[in-house]
């Protein structure tokens, strides 16, 4: 046993979890002297991904001599595997590296392209292919292999391969085809669906990304017909699928969603105007299949790279949210449009599409994040008429639009524009909207006349520019991994079931990314609603100034009830546990989450936060469901900064008695009143 093995397995006796995690060290494999040594057989043997990890944590710190080395002894093991699961390994090493992307990522694709064409040739172990194919899919997307060559190893699969190779492609070429749309990709699921030498598994697989392809079709739909007829030939596959093979359950719950999409969607009778009771039946079925899906998913291994884990339970509770508060509001038709259910259903398919990846440290677009990558899906149709269907509800029931003096006026320009067509990107403003690329782009050639208010522009202008923002993937890891590690530790509760589970799902996506935005934005994002972000103005006798409360309860009452079904999101609800909420969201009757809302003048920090508020929160869950949420004004000193996102946002139980369900509170801690970070400064004290 050569020094670096036993220095190896001294470590891996003593490291806990976290450390297990990350992999070891330089100083753990014996130090850097042994591992140069070691470096060649330990490259071409199975210990490369530890020797990987060792080199991501530490290789910044060597010298340029001794980091090339390790490079190429590297590069040379990926030449010459050991086996196929050490190649899978070490790409996952790699593509969560930044330190490691920056030094190898091109090169390593050149190698996993080799690979590629000799597992298909038959060249090297059929095996091989999968892994491969994998990396250099995963390189592509973040900037460091060739998309070209991807689709050119892959659009060239004629069927005469080996079956072995063939096996487990179906997914990964449906992901490729996600994300560099090519319609000779379709031609090769095609052909594998009704490969006989392949498995029935990996023909329902191939079966499976045909009806993805044809979603993603009807997503990227010019007009609603368009939609409609590519979303039945999905719909057909989806069901098809579920018919003959009883273990897809993503098949039925797509399968479900289509469906109930369709319901929204004009065309037939049998699909326009569905009553309340076909409604209820759709959603249940809907929840059903869902609930199934995630329940089956949580025991089965999944590639950790594939897919917003968080955030695609929480696009599928949207659509179920939507389908059964809709059953409650039949007699407002605008409410819940064919365009709104076509937004839910691309934002499923966005986040059960997306791919975990980190730039190059090097790269300006990087900047060494871990990134969350989602499916180019221009979706033109879905996201104008999104924010028309979001600008008419403003205009017609919002309190806080609907009671201007000109706000009819604007519902007409409006309903003209959403008529005659949107307006071309660039599009010169008529003079009442200049200043406003948002609604020049929506009302297109409506009039509109000059004498509109021009605060009301100012904030329906903001208001369409948040919307657009939320038809926006994130693009970051952060929010996806809080999002599933939140929601793992809500489904410890034995109540957490649905329907109460599903609503308070899409709630919880949205504080979250309440959350992420206002840490990012500065204290003019949204105008005068987010002046509380900086810093506050003086008192009129000059002494320093603070935010109240209430800055805090209007910007998160403002953000839910733009994005929620309209009346449910509600202000000061009373005789709720003796007393009187902040912010309560009610999707239906006898289904009730609070939102408690403070502000503290001294430090956030987690213990001195459940001490002061926790009993409060909990105890507005009474007489409902035992979730609730916590969002609290950090107005502390911040002259030194604060923690990040993912610190400040946690789960806490609290039961009253041992015989109580615990409550779960989601706690949110957002500073406000803080300096611009060109102000900030290290205490020295």
């Amino acid at each position: 046993m050569s020094d670096v093995d036993q220095a190896l397995q001294g470590w891996a006796a003593q490291a806990d979890e976290a450390q297990l995690d990350a992999g070891p060290t330089l100083t753990d494999l014996g130090g850097v002297t042994a591992v140069l040594r070691e470096a060649d057989v330990l490259a071409r043997g199975p210990q490369l991904p530890y020797l990987m990890q060792a080199m991501a944590q530490d290789m910044s710190g060597l010298p340029g001599p001794e980091q090339e080395a390790l490079v190429q002894a590297v590069v040379r093991g990926l030449k010459e595997p050991h086996a196929a699961w050490v190649v899978s390994e070490a790409v996952d090493v790699l593509c969560s590296s930044p330190v490691m992307m920056d030094a190898m990522g091109r090169q390593a694709a050149r190698t996993l392209a080799t690979h590629v064409e000799d597992a298909l040739n038959g060249d090297a172990g059929p095996a091989f292919a999968q892994p491969a194919i994998a990396g250099l899919l995963r390189l592509s997307l973040a900037g460091q292999g060739s998309p070209h060559r991807l689709l050119l190893l892959l659009t060239e699969i004629s069927g005469q391969e080996p079956a072995e190779a063939l096996e487990r492609l179906p997914m990964l070429i449906g992901v490729a085809h996600d994300h560099f749309p090519d319609s000779g990709l379709l031609n090769v699921l095609s052909l594998l669906e009704n490969h006989s030498s392949l498995s029935p598994a990996a023909r329902a697989d191939a079966g499976f990304e045909l009806a993805i392809g044809e979603l993603r079709r009807a997503l990227e739909a010019s007009d609603r017909s368009e939609a409609v007829e590519a979303m039945r030939r999905a719909l057909f596959r989806f069901k098809e699928l579920d018919r003959v093979q009883e273990a897809r359950l993503d098949a039925r719950a797509y399968a479900a969603a289509v469906e109930s999409v369709l319901a929204f969607s004009s065309g037939s009778d049998e699909d326009a105007d569905p009553s309340g009771l076909d409604m209820e039946a759709r959603a249940a079925r809907l929840e059903q299949a869902v609930a199934q899906l995630q329940a089956w998913r949580g025991r089965m291994y999944e590639l950790p790279w594939l897919s917003a884990r968080g955030l695609s339970q929480s696009a599928w509770a949207r659509l179920v949210h939507g389908l059964r508060t809709a059953t409650a509001h039949l007699d407002q038709p605008s409410w819940y449009s064919p365009a709104a259910a076509l937004g839910d259903l691309l934002g499923i398919y966005e986040a059960s599409r997306s791919v975990h990846s980190c730039m190059a440290a090097s790269t300006p677009e990087g900047n060494g994040l871990a990134l969350l990558i989602a499916p180019a899906v221009e979706a033109p149709f879905i996201r104008r008429e999104g924010l028309f269907h979001h600008l008419q509800q403003a205009l017609s029931i919002d309190p806080a639009f609907s009671g201007h003096p000109d706000a009819q006026a604007l519902l007409a320009a409006v309903e003209q524009g959403r008529t005659l067509g949107a307006g071309p990107e660039g599009v010169v403003p008529g003079k009442a909207l200049q200043g406003h690329p948002g609604l020049s782009t929506l009302f297109g050639s409506a009039p509109v006349s000059d004498g509109i208010d021009l605060a009301l522009l100012d904030r329906l202008e903001n208001l369409v520019q948040q919307e657009a923002r939320g038809f926006t993937p994130t693009g970051h890891a952060r929010v996806d991994e809080k999002m599933a590690s939140l929601l793992e530790v809500l489904r410890t509760s034995p109540a957490w079931k649905a329907p109460d589970s599903t609503h308070f799902t899409v709630l919880l996506e949205y504080l979250l990314r309440f959350l992420h935005d206002r840490l990012d934005g500065q204290a003019d994002l949204y105008g005068e609603r987010t002046a509380y972000l900086g810093p506050a103005p003086d008192k009129p006798d000059g002494s320093p100034g603070t935010w109240p409360e209430k800055a805090v309860q209007d910007d998160i009452h403002q953000h839910l009830s733009g994005l929620l079904t309209p009346g449910t999101v509600q202000r000061e609800v009373i005789d709720v546990a003796s007393g009187r909420t902040d912010v309560t969201y009610t999707p239906e009757p006898g289904r009730r989450f609070v939102i408690e809302v403070k502000r503290r003048k001294t430090k956030a920090e987690r213990k001195a936060v459940e001490r002061d508020y926790l009993a409060q929160a909990a105890n507005y869950t009474v007489t409902g469901p035992p979730f609730s949420m916590l969002l609290v004004g950090d107005h502390s000193n911040h002259a030194a900064g604060y923690s990040d996102f993912d610190d400040r946002v946690w789960v806490t139980p609290y039961a009253r008695s041992a015989t109580e369900v615990p409550r779960l509170i989601v706690v949110g801690a957002l500073p406000i009143g803080r300096p611009t970070p060109s102000a900030l400064r290290l205490s020295m004290s």
